[in-house]
């Protein structure tokens, strides 16, 4: 292993989290892949060209796509962010419409990982991120806690610079946790959130406030991005770097992130604590009951999903 990250797909998504691996000298080498070669030799000039501004320069490799994977066999962490957005519009977006597309792609990808010698920890972008991190664990037969999804990760930052904006501090004053499918099931975990301490759901009684709207700004961030200008790319950039960062460092920090679920059978958003090997544990924290059934009742949701796709 040699602090090496491989990606696959290079798009808005991809490109972002190399470009901010590289920024932030997270990596000494950085593995593109992408099925429009043109693309991905573009984006491996294009991010060289920054190395003289770096403290030390870093690797940026492309293999085609073509060709034979097995420079992966040297990557400690496998980024998937090869996708294609196909997302349901109007009132009622959801990241399942492009399960499709998704389940091709993995399809066509999956033997070439397993075939490439690759033996690190594979962290899944491409949506819908938990059923597609179901299926392609279930293709490559890989072992389960060497491979997540960002999961409901960034929808928990973006949960608390709602919170942060509606009281008026910092995101850092804010704690707690989005759960559950990195989609239209998430929940806020309310009993988990606190400001500067103190719990909201006090707050909330204190200032007469619903916390439904807030819940509303977290799942349906992405979709004001979207609506905006196509695509999200930074949030999740800084998200999968940052995840990556906690797997290089062996930092064994606690994310939202789609992991291994026994009880559901589904990788599904969940407190877990990662390091150098993968998943160290799923952290089970006190839920009320109604967050125990959202979280039921969002894990069945893409068990169901999962079972559909492999039938």
């Amino acid at each position: 292993m040699s602090n090496t990250v491989g990606i696959i797909g290079v798009g808005h998504v991809g490109a972002s989290v190399a470009d901010t691996l590289m920024l932030r000298e997270s990596v000494s080498k950085i593995i593109l892949i992408d099925k429009n070669d043109k693309k991905s030799q573009a984006e491996q000039n294009d991010l060289m060209d920054q190395n003289s501004f770096l403290s030390n320069d870093i690797v940026v490799e492309k293999i085609n796509y073509q060709s034979n994977w097995s420079s992966l066999s040297e990557c400690d962490v496998l980024v998937i962010s090869a996708g294609d957005i196909k997302l349901l519009g109007g009132e009622n977006p959801d990241r399942l419409a492009e399960l499709k597309n998704s389940v091709s792609i993995i399809n066509e990808i999956a033997p070439k990982i397993k075939n490439s010698g690759f033996n690190g920890i594979v962290v899944n972008i491409t949506n819908p991120c938990d059923v597609v991190v179901t299926y392609l664990q279930n293709l490559l037969y890989y072992p389960k806690d060497k491979i997540i999804g960002t999961g409901t990760t960034l929808d928990t930052s973006r949960m608390r610079k709602a919170v942060a904006s509606q009281f008026n501090c910092g995101i850092q004053d804010v704690s707690g946790f989005v759960m559950g499918e990195h989609g239209e099931s998430q929940f806020t975990a309310w009993s988990t959130v606190r400001v500067a301490g103190t719990p909201i759901v006090e707050k909330a009684k204190e200032d007469n406030l619903d916390l439904n709207g807030l819940k509303e700004q977290a799942r349906l961030g992405a979709w004001y991005i979207i609506n905006g200008k196509g695509f999200t790319s930074y949030g999740i950039g800084i998200t999968t770097t940052v995840i990556a960062e906690a797997i290089l460092n062996d930092a064994r920090k606690v994310f939202s992130l789609s992991s291994y679920n026994e009880k559901y059978k589904t990788y599904v958003g969940q407190l877990t604590r990662i390091g150098k090997t993968g998943v160290i544990k799923n952290i089970n924290i006190d839920l009320n009951d109604k967050e125990k059934d959202l979280f039921k009742n969002s894990a069945q949701g893409l068990r169901k999903k999962f079972e559909e796709i492999v039938k």
